[in-house]
Formats: structure tokens, sequence, C-alpha cells
């Protein structure tokens, strides 16, 4: 057995702001380069993942992705530099938080269960 822990960020009205999907969507945008290859590779719909986004921006209160219009090279989504940073330190938070719960269950339960 193990303990099993999950970890997102809400605002003020207790909506989700950011967490472990929309971490996922935001490292699909940064290898993909696209919104849409980055639906593909999750199994979303592009207008489902597009408003994810958007939400997560208006909650955040930074944009996450920055688009070039057209077709191939020329076009495509980055990441912002926040989302990068964002996406840097909300992994090193999780496993920050991961490593004490598996200590804490450790200690608690481990031996119980």
């Amino acid at each position: 057995m193990r303990i099993r822990t999950a970890i997102w960020i809400e605002d003020e009205t207790g909506k989700v702001a950011y967490g472990l999907g929309r971490q996922k969507i935001l490292q699909a945008i940064r290898n993909s380069g696209s919104i849409a290859a980055a639906a593909e590779d999750l199994g979303m719909s592009y207008r489902g993942l597009w408003a994810r986004l958007r939400h997560s921006e208006r909650r955040l209160g930074f944009a996450l992705v920055q688009s070039r219009p057209g077709r191939g090279k020329a076009g495509g989504t980055t990441l912002t530099p926040k989302a990068f940073r964002l996406l840097e330190r909300f992994e090193t938070l999780s496993q920050e938080i991961y490593a004490a719960s598996d200590k804490a269950y450790a200690r608690h339960l481990k031996r119980l269960l």
C-alpha cells in the first residue's frame, strides 16, 4: 500500500487555477509547439484544452501561452516565460509534497497497514 496525494491551486472562489491536468497541458504544448497537437497527444478536444488554458490564465492573472499565426515553422504556440517558471516550480513543489506525504505515511500508518 501507498499514500496518494493530489495537489492543485484554487482561486478565491474555490475554482481550480492550476494543477496536474494543467501541468500536463503545458508540458504537451511545450513538447509539441501546438495546441492542436497537445490536445491530440492528451486525448482531449482542442476546444476543451483551450478552455482550460483560458480559465487558468484568467484565474492566475497572466498568460500561459503565446501563439503565432500560420502553418508549419511560421506558426505555433509557445509557453510564456511565466508559464515556464510555473511548470518548473510546480514540479518542484509537487515532488517536495509527495516526499513529505510518503514520510508522514511511513511514520503514521505503514506498519499498521
